[in-house]
């Protein structure tokens, strides 16, 4: 049974990270929007996270969720 489990790396020795090749070969071009203001949420999380766990049995029963839920799906493995 545990034999199908993935062996993941061992996590990086504290302060030393590093990027790879792919990632110093970028060039990232940012958008630039001289008139966006970046507001802190005005809602609790605690209260937010209420309300999903309230909402959440009936969403999931809603036409089409999983299919939504799918075409959300990221496919690509990665180790947080």
């Amino acid at each position: 049974m545990w034999n199908c489990m993935k062996k993941y790396p061992e996590p990086a020795a504290e302060n030393s990270f590093q990027l790879n090749e792919a990632a110093l070969a970028a060039d990232l071009e940012f958008p630039v929007a001289p008139d966006f203001i970046s507001l802190p949420p005005q809602i609790d999380p605690q209260i937010m996270l209420a309300r999903i766990e309230e909402t959440m049995p009936w969403r999931s029963t809603q036409p089409g969720f999983e299919k939504g839920r799918l075409a959300e799906k990221i496919s690509a493995e990665f180790v947080l």
